[in-house]
């Protein structure tokens, strides 16, 4: 949620190190300037489709690595698309995964109508730094979340109501789960669970908060498991 492609900045600077073509999606109406109205159109179920057509048009099966909601994106294109292999940071549950927990709840506490009335939004900036980036600096903090854009709160809802339901039997590449210890906006004890229902690896990072992008470790270690998986 918020970002657009550059997010993804350092991890690809990892992966093309290693070899890899790398490709990052910016999400239907998250390109600067940004349409903050075409977000009232858009949801989880368009955000899927999006990112289907991006994995068609390549020329082999591609590795998805996806973080928080992206995550729960990534989730839905494996169900019906092959891919050789699945990173699911700091992962929002799908459907059928009971996600509420009080720091989740107070995490979203200053959205809850947004979601509601499918309008656009931008978390506040008390429940960012509560939830989002709690273990980063205070400059760190500062810096990522001047940089959010306007998330779909169609797709807030989709993932309040639980209705993003994902059939695991069809998931077939490898899956690792990737937290950290401190994440507020989705736990371990969810990242546990989503484990489970994959049969996934599961890797917990002490100290680490929901915004996973800011950790060398997390890029490198989900790089070398790749490794492992398609040599």
């Amino acid at each position: 949620m918020w970002a657009d492609h550059a997010h993804w900045n350092r991890f690809r600077r990892c992966f093309n190190h290693r070899g890899f073509e790398t490709h990052a999606v910016t999400l239907l109406s998250h390109d600067t300037p940004q349409d903050v109205e075409g977000l009232r159109r858009v949801g989880i179920a368009e955000y899927v489709a999006q990112v289907k057509a991006v994995v068609k048009s390549l020329p082999e099966a591609p590795i998805v690595i996806g973080h928080s909601t992206g995550a729960l994106v990534a989730q839905k294109l494996a169900e019906t698309e092959t891919l050789r292999a699945l990173v699911l940071l700091s992962s929002v549950a799908p459907g059928g995964i009971f996600a509420l927990r009080l720091s989740v709840g107070l995490c979203i506490s200053g959205n809850v109508v947004d979601a509601l009335l499918r309008r656009p939004f931008i978390i506040p900036a008390r429940n960012a730094r509560y939830g989002i980036v709690n273990t980063l600096t205070s400059r760190e903090q500062s810096v990522v979340y001047q940089s959010f854009l306007f998330e779909s709160g169609r797709a807030l809802w989709d993932i309040v109501r639980g209705s993003v339901v994902v059939d695991q039997r069809s998931v077939t590449c490898p899956v690792l789960v990737v937290v950290g210890s401190e994440d507020r906006a989705t736990p371990p004890a969810i990242a546990r669970r989503i484990a489970r229902k994959y049969g996934a690896d599961y890797r917990e990072y002490p100290g680490q908060c929901h915004f996973l992008s800011a950790s060398r470790e997390v890029m490198d270690d989900a790089a070398d498991w790749v490794m492992e998986q398609v040599q």
